[in-house]
């Protein structure tokens, strides 16, 4: 039989990982190592890896990996032989791989199931699986898996004595095997299927036609690179020729084959062929050689528990060997009755083991809900959780914006007081030099006036010229006088530079106590007056905030201050020459966020630029339009 078990290393593709899950690619090592050790007999190794990549892909709720482990092992005891655990866990594997809707590999393990019922004669579970499996290759265009099915299907037909059905699902078999683009990988299939076409001719007693098909798979050059696949053809030929009478030449053909399938160690292939050449030599009327051949078949079959092949030594040995013939037959009725029951009760396993897998999954589903329920319950509760801490949040946050709002209105107050202040002594400066004007003008002046107009009319005769001269200097001194007074009427004076002296004033104090030098242009100044009071606010305590950061971290000797107006923004520089730092990798400090926050208030933007041993420049821009009669920011 042309039988090819899709074999563990169906994990590798089982369990394709991405590079950044390590948990998930340490367990696609493990299901290498498990593969890799069932390859070379390593049972012991096998067994561990396999156990620890079930429990890892159980821990990691990966239903591809606990797939392959089961994959895995059944193929490992399908090779033991031990075949009612192989089809649990390629049954476990099927369900697994349904699951998660990966057909393909769901469809290899109905056929590995379909194979290992075909060993214990039970075709009809074997058929339904196989057409089954076929119905998951064929949408997805798998000709080998395809090839598989029907040349199983071909050899179940064929036990069933359906010998038209089982050439007819040879022929698609060989069709499909047609279609496979990579053909290296497969060059003896089509000899295999030769073979097992040959063997149902064989069957039907069309002897001419076996060996046409036997001498056609003989014919390809690829097949002397499977040499227990042509010691088979070569063996089949033979005993063909000898079905039909036919003896030329076929000595030659089973010792050939025997001594391949010796050097192979093809055991099963040995006890068959030995069987054929107890044949030869029965027909040749070497009774001798006849019952040789066979009993060393039989013991080899014993030896390998190949109970098919003891079946057909001990039916050989009963009708050759005379002296032994009822013995032998005894023990052939035992041994078949005996192997009958143990087909049924593994029938009757396999169905147990679906069934049992099967209320195993429905138990596990009732869980999983439960499961569900609760996490479902424990989400709302947190989500309930959640909601109140989330509340309580807001109403803290609601509390700090109102007592944010307090301050800021605390700051305009104070800021107001602070204008006030100014403004209070702007208007005393104002009045006092109003004052000391108009003292000057009517009193000290007319004074003078009237002194001048009094040494007029004197006459001092020869003196005169000196009293002229007296008299022009008086006339200076009150234009001189006037002059004053009119200055300090004059508007011009009168300071509008409020919010600027406090500016100075803050910067003055800064510097004292920083200990540096300043430079200020405020040649725009005017402007900032008629800005909004959270305007300057914000921005004398952006300043302010600016200063300290100098006096405590720069150890700068002079700073330069400028505040001006471009492109419809008002804007300040404030420049230091300190130790900077590298502004774009160290992270933002309290200050820092302080006059972002300030700046973000007003809707201004600002620029930080500072390099280590460059000084540190803070530049803010502000919106204002200048329209008459308006306010801006």
């Amino acid at each position: 039989m042309s039988i090819v078990l899709f074999c563990c290393y169906g994990c590798k593709e089982s369990t394709k990982t991405s590079k950044v899950q390590k948990d998930l690619l340490n367990n696609k090592k493990l299901l290498d190592v498990a593969y890799n050790a069932s390859k070379t007999d390593d049972s012991l190794a096998f067994k561990l890896a396999n156990k620890v990549a079930y429990l890892s892909s159980l821990k990691l709720k990966d239903t591809s990996g606990i797939a392959a482990t089961h994959w895995n092992y059944g193929s490992y005891y399908a090779k033991k032989e031990v075949f009612d655990s192989s089809y649990h866990h390629y049954y476990q594997a099927y369900k697994s791989y349904e699951s998660i809707e990966n057909y393909y590999f769901s469809g290899k393990m109905l056929y590995n199931m379909a194979f290992v019922q075909s060993r214990f004669k039970d075709y009809v579970g074997c058929e339904e699986k196989l057409f089954e499996a076929i119905s998951k290759f064929e949408p997805l265009d798998k000709n080998v898996s395809l090839y598989r099915c029907y040349s199983l299907l071909g050899i179940v037909y064929k036990e069933l004595e359906d010998y038209e059905n089982s050439i007819e699902f040879h022929n698609t078999a060989l069709e499909h095997l047609k279609s496979v683009k990579n053909k290296k990988d497969y060059t003896d299939y089509k000899e295999g299927t030769l073979n097992d076409i040959a063997l149902i001719y064989q069957k039907k007693e069309d002897f001419p036609k076996a060996i046409e098909y036997l001498n056609l798979a003989l014919s390809s050059d690829d097949l002397y690179k499977n040499s227990k696949l042509y010691a088979k053809i070569i063996d089949n030929l033979a005993y063909t020729k000898l079905l039909k009478n036919d003896t030329t030449g076929i000595k030659k053909h089973f010792e050939t084959a025997l001594e391949i399938r010796n050097k192979a160690k093809d055991f099963s292939g040995v006890v068959i062929n030995k069987l054929h050449m107890a044949d030869y030599y029965t027909s040749i009327k070497d009774s001798a050689k006849a019952i040789a051949y066979a009993k060393e078949a039989n013991i080899l079959a014993n030896t390998i528990k190949n109970y098919r092949d003891i079946l057909s030594s001990l039916l050989l040995l009963s009708k050759i060997d005379r002296d032994s013939s009822s013995h032998y037959l005894n023990e052939y009725v035992v041994l078949n009755e005996e192997l009958e029951r143990q087909e049924r009760k593994i029938k009757n396993k396999f169905a147990r083991i679906r069934f049992e897998t099967d209320a195993y999954i429905y138990k596990t589903k009732i869980l999983s809900s439960q499961k569900t329920i609760i996490i479902i319950a424990g989400i709302a509760i947190i989500f309930i959780l959640s909601l109140l801490i989330y509340i309580r949040s807001e109403r803290a946050k609601n509390r700090e914006l109102i007592l944010e709002s307090q301050q800021r209105q605390a700051n305009e107050d104070i800021y107001k007081l602070m204008l006030k202040q100014q403004s209070k002594l702007e208007e005393g400066r104002l009045k006092e030099r109003n004052r000391i004007s108009e003292e000057l003008h009517d009193g000290v002046l007319g004074k003078i006036f009237g002194t001048r107009m009094g040494l007029g009319f004197l006459d001092f005769g020869n003196g005169n010229e000196k009293k002229d001269i007296y008299i022009d200097e008086l006339q200076k001194i009150e234009q001189e006088i006037r002059n004053i007074s009119h200055e300090l009427k004059n508007e011009i004076l009168l300071s509008k530079q409020d919010y600027i002296s406090l500016i100075k004033t803050l910067v003055e104090e800064q510097s004292k106590a920083g200990g540096f030098e300043y430079s200020m242009d405020t040649a725009d100044g005017d402007l900032w007056n008629e800005s909004k009071d959270s305007v300057k606010i914000n921005c004398y305590r952006i300043v302010q905030e600016s200063l300290l950061n100098i006096i405590k971290h720069a150890k700068a000797t002079h700073v330069n201050i400028v505040f001006g107006y471009t492109n419809e923004n008002l804007n300040f520089t404030i420049e230091d020459n300190g130790v900077g730092f590298n502004s774009k990798k160290t992270s933002k400090g309290i200050g820092i966020s302080n006059i972002h926050s300030r700046v973000k208030t007003i809707n201004g933007t600002y620029s930080l630029i500072s390099q280590k041993n460059q000084g540190t420049k803070i530049t803010v821009l502000i919106p204002f339009k200048i329209k008459p009669n308006e306010t801006y920011y």
